[in-house]
Protein backbone atom coordinates (compact mmCIF):
# COMPACT_ATOMS: atom_id res chain seq x y z
CA UNK A 1 0.00 0.00 0.00
CA UNK A 2 2.90 2.08 0.91
CA UNK A 3 4.32 2.71 -2.68
CA UNK A 4 1.03 2.58 -4.32
CA UNK A 5 -0.01 5.50 -2.29
CA UNK A 6 3.20 7.47 -2.94
CA UNK A 7 2.81 7.46 -6.78
CA UNK A 8 -0.78 8.12 -5.72
CA UNK A 9 0.48 11.51 -4.12
CA UNK A 10 2.78 12.04 -6.69
CA UNK A 11 0.25 11.52 -9.65
CA UNK A 12 -1.95 14.30 -7.64
CA UNK A 13 1.41 16.79 -7.65
CA UNK A 14 1.97 16.33 -11.30
CA UNK A 15 -2.02 16.20 -11.99
CA UNK A 16 -2.31 19.35 -10.11
CA UNK A 17 0.43 21.14 -11.92
CA UNK A 18 -0.29 20.03 -15.29
CA UNK A 19 -3.99 21.72 -14.60
CA UNK A 20 -2.88 24.75 -12.97
CA UNK A 21 -0.90 25.17 -16.16
CA UNK A 22 -3.72 25.04 -18.75
CA UNK A 23 -5.20 27.63 -16.64
CA UNK A 24 -2.78 29.88 -16.76
CA UNK A 25 -2.24 30.04 -20.37
CA UNK A 26 -5.74 30.67 -20.48
CA UNK A 27 -5.66 33.38 -17.95
CA UNK A 28 -2.79 34.72 -19.97
CA UNK A 29 -4.14 35.22 -23.18
CA UNK A 30 -5.62 38.66 -22.15
CA UNK A 31 -2.56 39.84 -20.54
CA UNK A 32 -0.91 42.53 -22.37
CA UNK A 33 2.24 40.57 -23.18
CA UNK A 34 4.14 40.21 -26.45
CA UNK A 35 4.04 36.71 -28.35
CA UNK A 36 7.55 35.57 -27.84
CA UNK A 37 7.14 35.99 -24.42
CA UNK A 38 3.95 34.24 -24.02
CA UNK A 39 5.77 31.11 -26.14
CA UNK A 40 8.38 31.05 -24.16
CA UNK A 41 6.83 30.50 -21.01
CA UNK A 42 5.00 28.28 -22.48
CA UNK A 43 8.19 26.61 -23.60
CA UNK A 44 9.65 26.35 -20.42
CA UNK A 45 6.28 25.18 -18.67
CA UNK A 46 6.05 22.25 -21.14
CA UNK A 47 9.37 21.64 -21.05
CA UNK A 48 9.14 21.22 -17.02
CA UNK A 49 5.85 18.97 -17.09
CA UNK A 50 7.46 16.61 -19.34
CA UNK A 51 10.83 16.04 -17.50
CA UNK A 52 8.47 15.84 -14.64
CA UNK A 53 6.69 13.01 -16.50
CA UNK A 54 9.97 11.45 -17.18
CA UNK A 55 11.20 10.96 -13.82
CA UNK A 56 7.74 9.75 -12.63
CA UNK A 57 7.89 7.53 -15.66
CA UNK A 58 11.16 6.01 -14.56
CA UNK A 59 10.04 5.47 -10.85
CA UNK A 60 7.61 3.51 -11.63
CA UNK A 61 9.46 1.22 -13.76
CA UNK A 62 12.10 0.73 -10.80
CA UNK A 63 9.24 0.12 -8.62
CA UNK A 64 8.04 -2.52 -10.80
CA UNK A 65 11.41 -4.39 -11.03
CA UNK A 66 11.62 -4.31 -7.03
CA UNK A 67 8.06 -5.70 -7.84
CA UNK A 68 9.19 -8.70 -9.65
CA UNK A 69 12.52 -9.32 -7.47
CA UNK A 70 10.42 -9.70 -4.74
CA UNK A 71 7.32 -11.47 -6.25
CA UNK A 72 10.19 -14.22 -7.71
CA UNK A 73 11.48 -14.50 -4.30
CA UNK A 74 14.56 -13.27 -5.51
CA UNK A 75 14.63 -11.16 -2.71
CA UNK A 76 13.31 -10.50 0.91
CA UNK A 77 10.35 -8.61 1.96
CA UNK A 78 12.83 -6.55 4.03
CA UNK A 79 15.26 -6.03 1.31
CA UNK A 80 12.59 -5.05 -1.08
CA UNK A 81 11.40 -2.34 1.31
CA UNK A 82 14.80 -0.92 1.68
CA UNK A 83 15.15 -0.32 -1.92
CA UNK A 84 11.44 1.25 -2.14
CA UNK A 85 13.04 3.95 -0.14
CA UNK A 86 16.32 4.67 -1.76
CA UNK A 87 13.65 4.77 -5.22
CA UNK A 88 11.35 7.53 -2.83
CA UNK A 89 14.99 9.52 -1.90
CA UNK A 90 15.90 9.14 -5.88
CA UNK A 91 12.68 10.21 -7.32
CA UNK A 92 9.70 10.74 -5.34
CA UNK A 93 10.68 13.54 -3.17
CA UNK A 94 12.50 15.61 -6.14
CA UNK A 95 9.33 14.78 -8.48
CA UNK A 96 7.37 16.52 -5.40
CA UNK A 97 9.33 19.48 -4.74
CA UNK A 98 9.40 20.75 -8.87
CA UNK A 99 4.99 20.24 -8.91
CA UNK A 100 4.56 21.87 -5.81
CA UNK A 101 3.87 25.16 -7.08
CA UNK A 102 1.49 25.95 -4.21
CA UNK A 103 3.24 24.79 -0.92
CA UNK A 104 0.53 24.18 1.74
CA UNK A 105 1.37 24.96 6.17
CA UNK A 106 -1.90 24.06 7.44
CA UNK A 107 -5.67 23.25 6.82
CA UNK A 108 -7.11 26.29 4.89
CA UNK A 109 -10.60 27.87 6.80
CA UNK A 110 -12.96 26.43 3.86
CA UNK A 111 -11.56 22.61 4.91
CA UNK A 112 -11.98 23.16 8.69
CA UNK A 113 -15.29 24.00 7.66
CA UNK A 114 -15.84 21.04 6.45
CA UNK A 115 -14.98 19.55 10.30
CA UNK A 116 -11.41 18.50 9.29
CA UNK A 117 -8.76 18.76 11.96
CA UNK A 118 -4.96 18.21 11.76
CA UNK A 119 -3.16 15.44 13.39
CA UNK A 120 -1.37 15.76 16.44
CA UNK A 121 2.29 14.63 17.51
CA UNK A 122 2.57 14.21 13.86
CA UNK A 123 5.54 16.14 11.34
CA UNK A 124 4.33 18.30 8.38
CA UNK A 125 5.91 16.61 5.11
CA UNK A 126 6.13 20.24 2.71
CA UNK A 127 7.67 18.73 0.09
CA UNK A 128 4.54 17.13 -0.81
CA UNK A 129 1.90 19.43 0.97
CA UNK A 130 -0.28 21.84 -1.55
CA UNK A 131 -3.14 23.35 -2.03
CA UNK A 132 -5.21 26.16 -4.75
CA UNK A 133 -7.66 28.39 -3.98
CA UNK A 134 -11.27 29.45 -5.94
CA UNK A 135 -10.07 33.09 -5.19
CA UNK A 136 -6.84 32.57 -7.45
CA UNK A 137 -8.36 33.07 -10.85
CA UNK A 138 -5.40 30.93 -12.31
CA UNK A 139 -6.29 28.02 -9.83
CA UNK A 140 -9.72 28.38 -9.85
CA UNK A 141 -11.26 25.55 -7.27
CA UNK A 142 -10.25 24.14 -3.76
CA UNK A 143 -7.94 21.58 -2.88
CA UNK A 144 -5.73 20.68 -0.03
CA UNK A 145 -3.31 17.86 0.36
CA UNK A 146 -1.43 17.54 3.79
CA UNK A 147 0.95 14.97 4.16
CA UNK A 148 2.58 14.09 7.69
CA UNK A 149 4.97 11.68 8.93
CA UNK A 150 5.30 10.40 12.18
CA UNK A 151 4.79 6.85 14.14
CA UNK A 152 2.29 4.70 12.52
CA UNK A 153 0.59 4.15 15.96
CA UNK A 154 0.42 8.22 16.39
CA UNK A 155 -1.40 7.99 12.72
CA UNK A 156 -3.32 5.18 13.24
CA UNK A 157 -5.46 6.90 16.33
CA UNK A 158 -5.02 10.67 14.80
CA UNK A 159 -6.82 9.60 11.32
CA UNK A 160 -9.51 7.73 13.17
CA UNK A 161 -10.02 10.83 15.66
CA UNK A 162 -10.15 13.15 12.49
CA UNK A 163 -11.71 10.91 10.64
CA UNK A 164 -15.08 10.88 13.58
CA UNK A 165 -15.07 14.70 13.87
CA UNK A 166 -15.09 15.09 10.12
CA UNK A 167 -17.92 12.25 9.92
CA UNK A 168 -15.80 10.22 7.03
CA UNK A 169 -16.53 6.36 6.66
CA UNK A 170 -13.73 3.67 5.98
CA UNK A 171 -13.63 3.97 1.87
CA UNK A 172 -15.66 0.29 0.95
CA UNK A 173 -12.92 -0.43 -1.77
CA UNK A 174 -10.07 -0.44 1.21
CA UNK A 175 -12.22 -3.00 3.53
CA UNK A 176 -12.57 -5.16 -0.07
CA UNK A 177 -8.80 -4.76 0.12
CA UNK A 178 -8.48 -6.00 3.73
CA UNK A 179 -10.86 -8.91 3.75
CA UNK A 180 -8.65 -10.26 0.22
CA UNK A 181 -5.58 -9.89 2.47
CA UNK A 182 -7.08 -12.11 5.41
CA UNK A 183 -8.31 -14.53 2.55
CA UNK A 184 -4.91 -14.68 0.63
CA UNK A 185 -1.99 -13.53 2.44
CA UNK A 186 -0.32 -14.41 5.81
CA UNK A 187 1.05 -10.73 6.37
CA UNK A 188 -1.85 -8.32 8.51
CA UNK A 189 -2.82 -5.44 6.41
CA UNK A 190 -1.93 -2.67 8.00
CA UNK A 191 -2.78 1.16 7.19
CA UNK A 192 -6.26 2.45 6.74
CA UNK A 193 -8.62 4.60 4.03
CA UNK A 194 -11.40 6.96 4.79
CA UNK A 195 -12.98 8.22 2.54
CA UNK A 196 -17.05 9.86 1.23
CA UNK A 197 -16.33 8.82 -2.30
CA UNK A 198 -15.59 6.20 -4.12
CA UNK A 199 -12.42 6.42 -6.73
CA UNK A 200 -13.14 5.70 -10.15
CA UNK A 201 -16.90 5.44 -9.69
CA UNK A 202 -18.81 8.22 -7.76
CA UNK A 203 -17.31 11.70 -6.57
CA UNK A 204 -18.73 13.99 -3.66
CA UNK A 205 -19.46 17.49 -4.17
CA UNK A 206 -15.84 17.47 -1.82
CA UNK A 207 -14.10 14.63 -2.04
CA UNK A 208 -12.47 14.03 1.27
CA UNK A 209 -10.13 11.44 1.86
CA UNK A 210 -7.49 10.96 5.03
CA UNK A 211 -5.33 7.43 4.72
CA UNK A 212 -2.64 5.93 6.49
CA UNK A 213 0.67 3.67 4.87
CA UNK A 214 2.42 1.08 7.04
CA UNK A 215 5.26 3.66 7.79
CA UNK A 216 2.97 5.93 9.51
CA UNK A 217 2.38 8.25 6.79
CA UNK A 218 -1.21 10.40 7.21
CA UNK A 219 -2.42 11.92 3.93
CA UNK A 220 -5.60 14.22 4.24
CA UNK A 221 -7.02 15.27 1.37
CA UNK A 222 -9.86 17.62 0.03
CA UNK A 223 -10.99 18.59 -3.05
CA UNK A 224 -14.43 20.95 -4.23
CA UNK A 225 -14.97 18.49 -7.20
CA UNK A 226 -17.93 21.26 -8.77
CA UNK A 227 -15.43 24.02 -8.79
CA UNK A 228 -12.80 21.80 -10.31
CA UNK A 229 -15.30 20.95 -12.99
CA UNK A 230 -16.40 24.32 -13.10
CA UNK A 231 -12.84 25.07 -13.92
CA UNK A 232 -12.10 22.76 -16.36
CA UNK A 233 -15.09 23.86 -18.57
CA UNK A 234 -14.25 27.30 -18.66
CA UNK A 235 -10.57 26.01 -20.37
Amino acid sequence: MKYTKLLLIVFMCVGLTCLLFSCSQTANQSEPESIEKQMNSMNKSIQNIEQTMEMVEAMQREIEKVDKLRLDGEISESEANKMYDEITEVYGRPIAKRSNNNPATSLPLWARNLGLTEPNGMHLDVDFSQQTSVANYEEGFNSVLLVYQGSYEIAMREAERIARLAQIPISKEFQQAVELAKTYSSNPFKGIAYMNFEPFESDSDINISITVDEKGTLTISAVDMNQMRLQSERN
